[in-house]
């Protein structure tokens, strides 16, 4: 079935749908939570409690956990129908965030039914899969899309767009992970609050010392050729002519993905190290590496660029306009989607170590003002308001 197709059919909602959803959020309206005793979060299916924006959903779970007892319920959505086993994500879920009072539960597409889910304070969606699902959940005081980037782009222009664009206006309440993803929503509602993401600074720091570098220089990507939105295709051209140039003065790694480097014709190009299996790991390679490669072509900036500056490692990034609260020209390489104009421009900041000392310092700075308690600050407040 082909992946449009396969898609759409996840978009699904009656008339009646939409007017319980509608009733249920005019219930709540004005309902001040002092101490949230449940959230409920629909989310796809994760295995892994450290994998992308979901790590962002545990970690203020937990901390909501340790500042009120509140229990989270993690309904992980199969759209396939199937059930699936979850040991994995409760195992990464202990050992990542202990203090985590949570429920994980399946919800089986066409076999579950919403209204038998347990009642709730507070609900959240994530992915615009689960929008869908949450419509249909109205046994809670207030819904909320916990909105972490644009994701109609995650897709070309067309019918499966539609659909996901309409899922910011089922009238939930937007929390918005940036400004730029914030700034989207507002398109649609002025019901959004955004938070600057943080960085664990236990984790993402630089090497004492460290400075620019000497040869090889070692450039990491963030390599994954399945989502659009990170520019593999463009990526590679740029690596394949910034290899050209440099030859061994330079080593590449690949982290983020797994894929093999001859099929891309990458072989002797890049080395590609895959999904990393813990945090640590990931700083690791970054606090041994120049430069970060990383394009993000939808609102959000990913945290690429964030947790290469903490590690000391220069950012290198398309322009985007959505991200200038974060990336300028003093903090990062802000590089043209031209693979020969790009690998130019990455080549001369290589071999430019006095620059490069510049932008790690600009970078450090700019992360200081980043950090979880104040973003989970700001949604406990959002989401405890009338």
């Amino acid at each position: 079935m082909p992946e449009r197709d396969g898609l759409m059919v996840l978009a699904q909602a009656t008339t009646a749908d939409l007017d319980a959803n509608a009733a249920a959020i005019a219930r709540g309206k004005g309902h001040k939570i002092d101490v949230p005793k449940m959230m409920i979060w629909f989310l796809p299916e994760v295995t892994h409690a450290l994998k992308g924006g979901v790590r962002t959903v545990f970690a203020f779970s937990e901390h909501m956990s340790k500042k009120h007892g509140t229990q989270s319920v993690f309904v992980l959505y199969s759209f396939t129908g199937r059930d699936f086993d979850t040991r994995d994500l409760v195992a990464s879920l202990i050992e990542n965030f202990p203090d985590l009072n949570f429920v994980v539960r399946v919800f089986r597409r066409g076999i579950d039914r919403a209204e038998d889910l347990p009642h709730s304070e507070i609900a959240f969606c994530t992915l615009w899969t689960t929008a869908y699902v949450m419509l249909r959940y109205n046994q809670t005081l207030r819904k909320f899309y916990f909105m972490q980037d644009y994701e109609p782009m995650f897709y070309a222009g067309g019918e499966l767009y539609m659909m996901i664009e309409q899922t910011y206006r089922f009238n939930y309440s937007c929390i918005a992970n940036t400004p730029g993803v914030g700034r989207k929503f507002l398109q649609y509602s002025d019901d959004m609050v955004s938070f600057l993401p943080g960085i664990d600074r236990s984790v993402f720091y630089p090497p004492a010392g460290k400075g620019a570098g000497s040869e090889p220089y070692r450039i990491v990507f963030y390599g994954r050729p399945e989502n659009a939105r990170n520019g593999f295709f463009l990526g590679t051209d740029i690596l394949k002519a910034v290899k050209a140039k440099l030859g061994d003065r330079v080593h590449i790694v690949s982290a983020g993905a797994q894929w093999d480097p001859a099929e891309y014709g990458l072989e002797g190009v890049v080395e590609n190290v895959g999904l990393l299996k813990s945090i640590t790991a990931v700083a690791d390679l970054y606090r041994a590496s120049d430069l970060g490669l990383v394009f993000m072509a939808t609102p959000h900036p990913s945290y690429q660029p964030l947790e290469y500056m903490a590690c000391g490692c220069v950012v290198a990034t398309n322009i985007n306009e959505s991200n200038s609260w974060l990336l300028n020209t003093e903090n990062a390489l802000l590089i043209e989607p031209i693979a020969d104009i790009a690998a130019d421009r990455i080549v001369a900041l290589l071999a430019d170590p006095e620059r490069r000392e510049q932008m790690i310092a600009k970078g450090l700075e700019t992360i200081e003002r980043l950090d979880w308690d104040t973003a989970f600050s700001i949604i406990e407040n959002r989401i405890t308001a009338g």
